[in-house]
């Protein structure tokens, strides 16, 4: 395990703020390392609470226990950005398990937020035939990481999504996909993916707008019956895809994709408000 992806000076380890230089202490393979990234707007953690459950239940599904409250972990998340003077980042929260003893690891994630001009026209996605291990627990998997990031720096693409040895595209590496056709949105079940906190509102989102959901897996042949495509995650939000390998789409463009974009982007504005 290593620590590259932190940016901050000042880590918090166990409820202690430490220097950086400490993280090193923790790279032993022997721990079990569950996590989660928590996009920080106008120093307000994005639907915290959403995260903290997910977290307890990753832990809870390989028979392990959060020792930490919700008031505390959200106390620790607030002094880690107070102590590297940031308001808006992404911090990573990460559990490191072994036998009987937990760790308590929180930093500044390095961190990349769309441009106007990527929501505008939309991101190059490329396929990698990849699964991964046990989706539905968000853990730190040893060579999961570099494979995608080769990847999407090879075909020069935004993000690489996920296909199965069927030929179905299950998520992307970092975040989930949407389909759209007419007024019906499909994603993938959720036996397939990470249920990110993203997808969760979104899909109440649509649902609310009144289109269909439907959870199914796409296949890559069939990506020619669908208008647009637009992938979810922390630190994206709703963000249009321009083009699945060779084939181009006009995510951007369409109004379904507008109507959900704008839509969430006020239930995020309407969270932050609500929590200053």
């Amino acid at each position: 395990m290593n620590f590259e992806e932190n940016i901050g000076k000042i880590c918090i380890i166990n409820g202690e703020a430490s220097s950086v230089d400490k993280l090193e202490e923790y790279t032993d393979e022997k721990y079990t390392a569950f996590y989660e990234v928590i996009r920080i707007i106008n120093g307000v953690p994005l639907f915290f609470e959403d995260h903290f459950t997910r977290l307890k239940n990753s832990m809870t599904k390989l028979e392990y226990e959060l020792s930490l409250s919700k008031k505390a972990l959200r106390d620790q998340i607030k002094n880690v950005c107070e102590l590297n003077n940031l308001t808006e980042c992404n911090v990573k929260v990460i559990i490191l398990q072994y036998e009987e003893e937990q760790n308590l690891l929180l930093f500044i994630n390095k961190f990349y937020y769309p441009s106007l001009q990527e929501y505008d026209n939309g991101v190059p996605c490329c396929t990698l035939n990849l699964k991964r291990k046990n989706p539905n627990v968000k853990m730190i998997h040893a060579g999961y990481k570099e494979e995608l990031q080769r990847t999407v720096t090879e075909k020069k693409a935004f993000e690489a999504l996920l296909v199965d040895e069927d030929g179905k595209i299950t998520e992307g590496g970092k975040s989930n996909v949407f389909f759209v056709k007419g007024n019906r949105i499909y994603t993938s079940p959720e036996d397939f993916v990470l249920i990110g906190i993203t997808r969760q509102y979104v899909v109440d989102v649509c649902t609310k707008l009144g289109y269909e959901i439907i959870e199914t897996l796409i296949g890559l042949d069939s990506l020619k019956s669908f208008d647009a495509a637009f992938i979810t995650g922390t630190s994206i939000k709703v963000l249009p895809v321009s083009n699945i390998d060779d084939y181009k789409m006009n995510s951007a463009g369409n109004p379904t994709t507008q109507h959900v974009m704008a839509s969430y982007n006020s239930l995020v504005n309407a969270y932050i408000n609500d929590n200053l």
